[in-house]
C-alpha cells in the first residue's frame, strides 16, 4: 500500500518538474531571442548615429572650404 503511494508521489513530482522545466525553457528561449533582437537594433542605431555624424562633419568641412574660397 505504501509502495503505491510512493510510486504515485514520485510520478507526480516527476510530471510537475517536467512541466515546470518546459515552461522555464520556453521563457528562457523567448528571453534570449528578444535579447538578440534588442542587441541588433541597438547596434543598428549606433551605426545610423555614426553615419549621420559622419555626414554632418563632411557637410561642415564642405561649408568651411566654400567659405574659405
Amino acid at each position: 500500500m505504501i509502495t503505491y503511494y510512493l510510486i504515485g508521489l514520485l510520478t507526480g513530482v516527476s510530471l510537475t518538474a517536467f512541466f515546470i522545466g518546459k515552461e522555464l525553457y520556453k521563457y528562457y528561449t523567448k528571453f534570449k531571442i528578444q535579447q538578440k533582437q534588442l542587441n541588433r537594433i541597438l547596434k543598428l542605431n549606433d551605426r545610423i548615429k555614426d553615419f549621420k555624424n559622419l555626414n554632418s562633419i563632411e557637410v561642415q568641412n564642405i561649408n568651411m572650404e566654400s567659405i574659405a574660397s
